[in-house]
């Protein structure tokens, strides 16, 4: 009995010993979601803020979508009623956001409201197409823009579009195309003549733009 009960104790012990380092506590991180993908449907969205219906609004111009639908739970209104914020949040999209300055052409809406949620139906018009959308390279700043073009000139494009997450005061579209014109006149390999290059700025003013160049050759025949 008495070695039975001994025994009962360092088991008692061993636990109690184990405890600690079975205790460990930790922490994990997950990052914010201003949206997400409501069930299995990737065209209906979910978000719960302002900044989560333009967040929504942008991933749909990201992948060219031309419908989708945003379903705003536990919804805060920031200008008084849902249908004004979305109105809000379209413009935002079309006119201040680089992307959508430079794609969209206008988004129309409709707004529901459930018990639930309210839904938004979105149709989106573009001015570009999806594959035009998908080949917008990001860059830090503009003076990326020449490098980029180091490689892409050799393959005589006709259009090159970056969006640019910082635009200085000393940028504009005058200095983007004297960079160009600095690239061509690096290029080691023979290339046509670049008779002229052409910056659109989307949108006209702002930190972060889009910079679409457009460049015209010359006829191959002739400078061969």
């Amino acid at each position: 009995m008495k070695r039975t009960l001994a025994v009962l104790l360092c088991l008692c012990a061993l636990l109690t010993g184990c405890t600690p380092m079975l205790e460990r506590s930790y922490a994990s991180e997950t990052p914010h979601v201003q949206f997400s993908d409501e069930s299995q449907n990737a065209s209906i969205l979910r978000a719960e803020t302002y900044q989560g219906l333009v967040s929504a609004l942008l991933h749909l111009v990201g992948q060219g979508e031309e419908d989708g639908v945003i379903r705003l739970y536990q919804y805060v209104s920031v200008s008084g009623s849902a249908a004004s914020d979305v109105d809000q949040a379209c413009l935002e999209v079309t006119q201040e956001d680089p992307l959508g300055a430079y794609a969209v052409d206008y988004i129309k809406y409709d707004v529901g409201q459930t018990a639930a949620y309210y839904e938004v139906t979105v149709k989106l018009a573009y001015t570009k197409t999806p594959q035009e959308i998908a080949q917008v390279v990001s860059v830090t700043g503009t003076s990326a823009i020449a490098q980029e073009l180091q490689g892409q000139l050799a393959f005589l494009p006709r259009q090159a579009v970056f969006r640019v997450s910082y635009f200085t005061r000393e940028d504009s579209a005058e200095s983007i195309r004297q960079a160009v014109l600095e690239a061509y006149g690096q290029q080691t390999l023979r290339l046509p003549p670049l008779e002229e290059v052409q910056v659109n700025l989307y949108p006209d003013s702002g930190q972060q733009r889009v910079v679409e160049i457009l460049l015209t050759w010359g006829i191959q025949e002739e400078f061969f």
